[in-house]
């Protein structure tokens, strides 16, 4: 038997004194996330409220989640720290019938966002090893009417439940331990936390007495997390249906260009819009010569698959009020300038009905009565007032004027104009070989656009149309057509009060 001297130590004690100390794992010590609540639908700006909450699990119904926020149309993110009890693959579901998009460990694993359906390989499943932190961030838009959602996870083995508390971590570092010893059993509240604790003391020998275990930290409280209120019973929260297959990607409609009458399945009823400012004199005119026929409208491609819907005679288009991407929200006429809240989207909504989602809100074109505002910008739901018909606007062919046909075109598409010299009556011919979109401009001899025409799609075939330019001053002009990406100009003269009117219908004398 040997002796070692008085306070010394053997070599496996000596070891273990100055081995490196191992990171204790996770073990359940977690408070809830990070959440940052935002007053409009698409987490733009700064968040109303940022809190933590101990469980993405909600019932708000038709209320509003919190005070200073809407019951429709918020948003929220929840961020932070997962911890996984053992390792191997978690499928998380989120329980809503709202959008949401989730990121596990740097993955998107669930993505609704925009209407987008999840793709077979979106299983929302990703690996996680236990006694390791992973990031986590959730995202959520609720638009409008009953607003729930819960996070679940199915662990390896195990059915679907609700991520526990004990599981989530506010914003930190991962690789910050947790403490020694069991979790806490509940957590009822959340209390402030405590000042930042003296570096643990250096080891102690064994026949020393062992510290006893730290108390668990406790979170910082930014705002007191409410009980979720329960959901009316006659509106239960439904779970995710299952996801239909992704469609096709969508390519630009080269045949929508045009112009069109939209009428909405609901009534019948065109599409008719105020001004959002007093209209012009030319305005005035244009709507007193549509007065007895539905509005028309110009569907121009605006890029990226969108479209401008524009007044013909005029630069205005529809737009949703003020850029507001709540529901209800009015449509309005505005110059166009290039504003999201100007742009649509139009898609196949069936049996021969479009729907036109705005760009900036992702909300329907959407009819109601005169009681219920008119016009306004809604969720999509599918219903008959949210649907319209696109009927295109056909071209009147004017009677040929006699002499016209003998007139030799220019250009391309074999542009001519008779009589010219006129009295300001003139009758235009050009030809089309494959149909095409096309409008015309009048300027004056300063360069000045004095009439314009609306840029519409016209069949194959010889085309006439009559000009009625009286109202302009004598003088010579520059009549410029644009057929596609073709131009053809030409030199109009309008000459009083010598011209006489051109004979309608007449035979060509070289006939």
């Amino acid at each position: 038997m040997s002796y070692l001297p008085a306070g010394a130590v053997s070599a496996p004690e000596a070891a273990a004194a100055h081995a490196p100390r191992l990171i204790r794992p996770v073990q359940g010590w977690g408070t809830g996330l990070t959440a940052s609540y935002f007053n409009n639908g698409s987490l733009a700006g700064a968040p109303v409220l940022k809190r933590q909450d101990a469980a993405v699990d909600f019932r708000w119904g038709t209320k509003a989640p919190a005070p200073g926020l809407p019951a429709d149309n918020f948003s929220v993110r929840w961020e932070g720290l997962i911890a996984a009890p053992s390792t191997g693959r978690y499928r998380f579901v989120a329980v809503t019938t709202d959008e949401v998009r989730l990121w596990v460990n740097g993955r998107k694993v669930l993505d609704t966002w925009d209407g987008k359906k999840p793709g077979s390989q979106d299983d929302g499943s990703v690996s996680l090893a236990a006694g390791e932190k992973a990031t986590i961030k959730l995202e959520y838009n609720d638009t409008d009417g009953v607003a729930a959602i819960q996070l679940q996870w199915i662990p390896p083995g195990q059915a679907a439940q609700l991520v526990p508390s004990g599981n989530l971590y506010p914003l930190g570092s991962p690789t910050t331990p947790d403490p020694a010893g069991p979790p806490p059993v509940a957590k009822a509240k959340v209390e402030p936390a405590p000042k930042q604790a003296k570096p643990a003391p250096a080891p102690k020998p064994a026949t020393a007495k062992a510290p006893a275990a730290p108390k668990a930290p406790k979170p910082v409280k930014e705002v007191a997390q409410a009980a979720p209120e329960p959901e009316p019973a006659s509106k239960p929260a439904k779970p995710v249906k299952a996801p239909k297959p992704a469609p096709a990607e969508e390519k630009p409609n080269t045949e929508l260009p045009g112009v069109y009458t939209l009428t909405v399945r609901s009534t019948g009823k065109p599409l008719e819009v105020a001004p959002g400012r007093p209209a012009t004199l030319s305005e005035q005119m244009a709507a007193v010569e549509q007065s007895s026929a539905a509005p028309q409208w110009r569907i121009e491609p605006a890029g990226e698959g969108l479209y401008r819907l524009v007044v013909p005679g005029s630069n205005k288009v529809l737009e949703v009020l003020g850029s507001a991407t709540s529901n209800g929200t009015p449509l309005s006429l505005w110059s166009y300038y290039s504003g999201y809240n100007q742009q649509w989207k139009i898609e196949e909504a069936g049996d021969g009905y479009y729907k036109l989602i705005a760009k900036h809100s992702r909300k329907a074109l959407t009819d109601k009565d005169t009681l219920g505002g008119g016009v306004q910008q809604w969720r999509y739901t599918g219903k008959e007032n949210q649907q319209w018909k696109l009927e295109a606007v056909k071209a009147v062919e004017e009677p040929i004027l006699a002499g016209a046909p003998s007139t030799p075109g220019v250009g391309d598409n074999g542009m001519s104009v008779y009589p010219n010299p006129s009295n300001g009556v003139m009758q235009m011919a050009y030809n089309l070989d494959v149909a095409k979109p096309l409008g015309w401009v009048l300027y004056n001899q300063n360069g000045v656009a004095v009439r314009v025409s609306d840029y519409r799609k016209q069949a194959a075939g010889t085309h006439h149309q009559t000009l009625n330019f009286t109202s302009l001053p004598a003088g010579d002009y520059y009549l410029s057509l644009t057929v596609g990406s073709e131009n053809t100009r030409q030199m109009v003269s309008i000459r009083r009060p010598s011209a006489d009117v051109p004979e309608v219908g007449a035979s060509s004398p070289n006939k």
